[in-house]
């Protein structure tokens, strides 16, 4: 296992027991997926449900 593959390893479980412990909710790990710290995979793997990006909601066009 290369260095990369340990720290991300590492990372991993410390999401993972974040998860747990319930430090972080469905919305904090759908942040590290989107800030690209947390893959969608492992996402599915610590929450128990695929992830899903949010859709953004359009803005109400502006009156002149």
């Amino acid at each position: 296992m290369s260095l990369m593959d340990q720290i991300q390893a590492n990372f991993l479980e410390m999401y993972r027991m974040d998860w747990e412990f319930g430090i972080y909710d469905k919305d904090d790990m759908k942040g590290l997926v989107v800030q690209g710290f947390l893959s969608p995979e492992n996402y599915a793997k610590i929450v128990g449900e695929a992830y899903v990006a949010s859709q953004a909601q359009p803005q109400p066009a502006s009156q002149a």
